[in-house]
Parts: C-alpha cells; structure tokens; sequence
C-alpha cells in the first residue's frame, strides 16, 4: 500500500496464505529480499509489482515487523536455506520499487507503460527466465555427471564374457547400451539446446522477446527432466553399487526433483510455450510446411528427413490444438476447454516444438567446420536423438497413418545407431572434461580400492 505522506510503501501479508513460501536463502543467510506484492494506490489495486524489501539487519538480526521460518528439512540439497516469510506493516522507501515498468512520482502520480493488470504481473514474472538458464545449466552438469559415473563403471565392471569367463565389461552388452546411449544422445543435444538459448538470452532484442521467453520456458523443462532420466536410469544400471550415496546418484536425483518445479512448474512453463505457439500460429506469424504421410518416406539417415518427421508431428499437434480452442471455446470457453480438456495435447505441442529446435541446432552444428572425425561423430550423434524423439512417439505417427514398415526401420535405425555411438561413449564422457575431483565417485574411479577397507560408505579416508 502506497503512503503518499510519508513517501513510503507498506508491506503487509495479513494471512497465512499470503506468507512468501520457498524463499531461496531467506531462512539463514539473506539481508534483502525482492518481495512481488499487490501494489494498492488511492484504493485502487494497481496489480503485481517487485519491491526491494529489507529483512535482515547488518548483524543479522531479524527486521521489525518481518517474520521468518525455515522450510524444514528437504529430499535433498539441504545446503539451501529455503525459508517462508511475513510482513507485518513493513515500511519501506518509496524508491524501493523496481520501476522499469511502473513508478510511482515522489508527488504520488502513479504511471505504467503497460495498461493491463495481469500484464503487469506476466512481466515481472518473466524476469525469472535467467533463473530458468540457470537450473537448467546445473542439471545439464548433473546429466553429465551421471552419465560419466555410469559409463565408467560399466567399462570397468567384468561379466561373463563369451567364454564363460568375467572378462567383457557390462558396457558392451546390448542391456547397458539400450539403457545409457540413448541418454548420452539426449544430453549432448541438450547441452546444443541450452547453449543456444543462453545465447540468444544474452543477445536479445525488442524484437524477438517473446520468442527468447518461449525458448527459456521449454528448455528448463527439457534439460530437468532428462536430468531425471538419467540420474535415475544410471542409478538402476549400476545395480547395488549405484545405490550407495558415495556414488552420488542420490543427489542428483534430489537436484532434478526440485528443479523440476523451481523457478516455474516444468508442465506450466509448457502451458505458456504452447499458449504463446497457438496466439502466433492463429495470428499467422508461424508458418510450416504442408506435410502428408507421403512426404515422410525418404531415406532417414539424413537429417533433413529426420527433421520433415519432427515437422510433421509438431505442425498436426499444433493444427490441432489450434483447432479445437478455436471451435469448443465458442460454447464452453477458453478455461473449461484448455484447463479441463487438452491438458496432454498442449504438453505434446510444446514438448514436440521444443525437442524440434534443439534437433535443428545440433543440425547447425554439424555443419561447422570441424575435423572429419568429430564431424562423423556429431552427425551419428544427432541422427540418434532426433530418431529417438521419433521413437519416443511412434504410437502417435501409426495413428497418423505411417506405415508399420515405416516405424520398424526406425527402430532399426535407432538400434544401428546406438552400437555406433556406444563405441566412443567413453570418449564422449571424456570430453565433459569433468576432472576426477568433482566426479568424487568410488565407481567412475578405484572401486576395487575404495572396497579394500571397512569404509562404511564414507569418502573421508579413501583415496581413490
């Protein structure tokens, strides 16, 4: 609430649902924080602004009138003092409102350059996108992490070979390949995914704005969810040693969890994607080629088919979803129709445009001038991901008609594809350039040593 008189705004959150709850930092550790509160004027609610709010004195003792809790303990990365917080009639200067947007004149004359409420809010909000790149860069470290971990032990953990004998590592038998390549592929595509948004994130314009804020909600969710993936998957195919917490898989696994939902709902950041895809597909902006089942039958160790079947599903899922809002809208509205009625369509939609992007960059990639062999390694390891996303979805192309012949041959290419890259997986991992210190794994490292002693699980006296 603005005090004219006194030049200040008032903080207050009256009720327990009003409290600030998951504040990174704020249990412990933080003297300010950016608190998103109703800005209320003359009476009149003015919507969602960001306000530099002191809650924490230079000995850090607690401010008057602010209220703080810690979260409790966590799943995981309990190093984070997560914590709620409470205004009780803070007072604050009036120049504490970040004013890009809006502001508020020392003789009380509010003006925003933008006109609607939500707006407003929408805008603020969106200044979380380079919390987004952040989260999604510590999981793509974490992916790779677990992907080194696993694809080491698996090169050094003997079986039973051909002749009976525990001589052949686990990481050439089809089982471990199945599991582990397919996420190696995804993660390096990932890693040309996020480096591309960071980019354009750094270099953005007025001009395409909205297109770096669809990129930012789509990666995060990408890039988190496959930490999962991984991390979970690696874990299994470690068998009993992946459990042990020195193996660190665990807090990978925490760290995908809560990335999952931070700084934004992974499925409701893909809400926003596919709603900005269907204002832009509606208003004509986004254009795709006219593509049948019978464009699709070309040779597809080449990138461009793969990327003619990736448009294809996107551009139907899209057509679709633009369709029926437009039609049941009509009677039932827009709420009932997307809240209650598309829920798996519009998450499909942005999945599929987004898995696209990141397929046409890696595409770019390959096209640099590199040396042959890097080059030859690229393209097998692009030509993988984009027909595993196929893969991924061949019950939905048979339901368009693609031929069961069809979607054999990409099974089989996946399959062809996953023996080629399963020969330089070590190589790949190898260039994460992750040094040993920080993979701090007894498995990716001497395990056979780490097992001499009684060590209870602990890293603390074993030099691995």
């Amino acid at each position: 609430t603005g005090d004219k008189e006194k030049d200040e705004f008032i903080i207050h959150s009256p009720t327990t649902v009003s409290q600030k709850y998951w504040i990174t930092n704020s249990a412990v550790h933080a003297q300010y924080a950016i608190t998103f509160a109703q800005l209320l004027l003359d009476g009149q609610n003015q919507g969602v602004h960001a306000f530099i709010v002191r809650i924490r004195n230079s000995d850090h003792s607690i401010v008057s009138g602010v209220r703080i809790e810690d979260m409790g303990y966590k799943m995981g990365l309990n190093g984070v003092d997560n914590g709620k917080l409470w205004f009780n009639n803070v007072r604050i200067p009036r120049v504490n409102l970040l004013d890009r947007y809006s502001e508020l004149s020392n003789q009380g004359q509010f003006k925003s350059i933008i006109a609607n409420r939500r707006a407003r809010f929408l805008v603020v909000a969106d200044q979380l996108l380079s919390g987004r790149i952040c989260i999604a860069t510590m999981c793509l470290g974490g992916a790779k992490l677990s992907l080194v971990i696993a694809l080491r032990y698996a090169a050094s953990r003997l079986a039973v070979g051909p002749d009976g004998k525990s001589n052949t590592p686990i990481l050439k038998y089809q089982l471990q390949q199945q599991a582990l390549i397919p996420l190696l592929a995804k993660t390096l595509a990932m890693n040309v995914g996020l480096n591309y948004v960071k980019n354009r994130w750094a270099n953005q314009s007025k001009n395409d704005t909205k297109e770096v804020l669809r990129l930012c909600c789509f990666i995060k969710p990408l890039v988190t969810w496959n930490l999962e993936r991984c991390a979970s998957i690696c874990r299994e195919r470690c068998g009993g040693q992946g459990y042990l917490a020195c193996n660190r898989f665990g807090e990978l696994l925490n760290l995908a969890h809560a990335s999952m939902t931070a700084e934004g709902d992974n499925s409701v950041l893909m809400q926003k994607v596919a709603k900005e895809l269907v204002t832009e597909f509606q208003n004509g902006q986004l254009l795709y080629p006219r593509l049948e089942v019978t464009d699709l039958s070309q040779d597809i160790t080449q990138l461009s088919s793969i990327r003619k079947i990736l448009i294809f599903r996107e551009s139907k899922l899209l057509l679709q979803l633009s369709t029926i809002l437009s039609e049941e809208s009509k009677q039932k509205g827009v709420y009932q129709v997307w809240t209650f009625e598309l829920s798996e369509l519009i998450q499909s939609v942005s999945r599929s445009h987004g898995l696209r992007i990141i397929f046409d960059r890696f595409t770019e990639l390959t096209k640099q001038d590199l040396s042959a062999n890097l080059q030859t390694l690229l393209s097998t390891v692009c030509r993988l991901f984009g027909l595993l996303c196929i893969e991924d979805e061949l019950a939905w192309y048979l339901m368009h008609h693609v031929s069961p012949a069809f979607a054999q041959e990409i099974r089989d290419a996946v399959q062809r594809d996953i023996r080629l890259v399963g020969s330089r997986a070590l190589d790949i991992a190898a260039g994460f350039g992750i040094p040993d210190h920080m993979i701090c794994a007894p498995i990716a490292l001497d395990w056979v040593k780490f097992n001499e002693t009684d060590n209870r699980g602990e890293l603390l006296k074993s030099k691995l």
